[in-house]
């Protein structure tokens, strides 16, 4: 297989410090520095990092989503609004039955939220 799992996200944003420290009390985590250029923090399964947005890469909705699976969709949405975030797309079912919505950071990136149901899961299974 040419690829081995997931390594890291990176998120284009407008100030680096500002958004890796949003993210890090959202994970509980604390800051990592590679360079002026590139903060980043431990997520579960991966490093989210964070680099100045530029022209190639300008950020904010209408590129890529990530999705983190959560517990409890609505009480996620709630705690995320009371630290920023807007919501921007559901919450809906998806056609598999699980739970999702997209919120906007307060740094104008999209954050996906899913929650999984077992007619999800059992939907997944028989696709792979």
């Amino acid at each position: 297989m040419l690829f081995k799992q997931l390594e890291s996200v990176v998120l284009f944003v407008p100030d680096i410090d500002i958004a890796a420290s949003w993210y890090a009390d959202l994970f509980q985590t604390e800051v990592q520095r590679e360079n002026a250029q590139y903060a980043f923090i431990q997520a579960p399964g991966c490093l989210l990092g964070f680099h100045p947005l530029d022209s190639k890469c300008p950020g904010g909705p209408g590129g890529t989503t990530i999705y983190w699976e959560v517990a409890n969709l609505p009480a996620t949405i709630r705690e995320l609004e009371l630290k920023g975030a807007v919501l921007y797309r559901g919450p809906i079912t998806t056609s598999f039955g699980a739970k999702a919505a997209i919120l906007l950071d307060p740094f104008g990136c999209t954050l996906g939220l899913n929650q999984s149901t077992p007619q999800s899961l059992n939907a997944l299974a028989r696709t792979v």
